[in-house]
């Protein structure tokens, strides 16, 4: 949804300009600020291209491996980005899969909002569907409502009163003073992460449009375009199962990132959760 325009560098690439320091960030952050948004730039685009190399290596013209893997790996290199920070913290909501980092109070819901390089962010989503009970309780919770009353939100908030329960223990844990920070990319599986923005937004339904209060782009440095490279191709005289299986070529991940058991809430023999609807 329409809010407050965001930087007017919307429009142009972001590799073109850096903007200067916002007020908004620098409350948010102190001095570290500039840190923090370049961590948050370094580890989505680690993110997005552990997913291009799960895809070239998939060896489908269908995005399976880019979406999964992009989906989890979002918040696994966020908590590896940020493991060693002052003021760190990593909560893994009951049934959830993922892990969320909370930084001086501050808990950085990633998703995307584009597959493209023109879609406004001011018509982000934070799901392809129905929102998540748990994406609900955090924006009620901790987002900002200041124009859009709770009235619109809970048309559909107990529509499934187990899976509600579930998320409330933990976020009642959190302090009440927490509060979200969306992060909104827009990545596809051949040009990588095109454009990465944060700030403040409403959830004003239940399809998970959002109202920006404030909103501004994290610049991207340059770095090499990712290449698809030629795979390997076996003898036509060869049966199909006979050559060597490929191994998944990701970007090298420290034992920081793969030790994602902290703060772990979930009890033993619960049933897994579905995946994220939006990567």
């Amino acid at each position: 949804m329409a809010g407050p325009s965001p930087d007017a560098t919307d429009r142009r690439s972001p590799m073109q300009v850096e903007p200067r320091m916002s007020t908004w960030a620098a409350e948010r952050f102190g001095a570290r600020a500039a840190d923090v948004r370049q961590r948050l730039a370094t580890s989505l685009r680690e993110a997005a291209e552990n997913a291009q190399d799960a895809q070239k290596w998939s060896r489908s013209d269908k995005r399976y491996a880019y979406g999964s893997t992009l989906m989890a790996r979002r918040y696994e290199a966020l908590v590896a980005g940020f493991r060693d920070e002052p003021g760190f913290q990593v909560i893994r909501p009951y049934r959830s899969p993922h892990h969320l980092v909370v930084l001086d109070g501050n808990l950085f819901l990633p998703f995307r909002f584009a597959e493209d390089d023109f879609t406004p962010v001011s018509e982000a989503r934070v799901s392809d569907g129905r929102v998540s009970a748990l994406a609900r309780e955090l924006f009620t919770r901790y987002g900002p409502r200041t124009i859009y009353q709770q009235q619109e939100l809970d048309l559909g908030v107990l529509e499934d009163e187990d899976e509600a329960e579930d998320v409330l223990p933990l976020l009642r844990r959190l302090p009440a003073d927490t509060r979200l920070i969306p992060v909104a990319y827009a990545a596809n599986a051949r040009a990588g992460l095109l454009r990465l923005y944060w700030g403040e937004a409403e959830l004003i339904d239940d399809r998970g449009h959002i109202y920006w209060l404030h909103c501004e782009p994290i610049p991207l440095r340059e770095s090499s375009p990712w290449v698809p490279q030629a795979l390997p191709l076996g003898s036509p005289a060869a049966r199909f199962d006979a050559a060597a299986e490929p191994g998944l070529d990701l970007a090298h991940r420290s034992a920081l990132d793969r030790a994602l058991s902290a703060v772990d809430t979930e009890p033993p023999n619960t049933r897994p959760a579905a995946a994220d609807d939006h990567a």
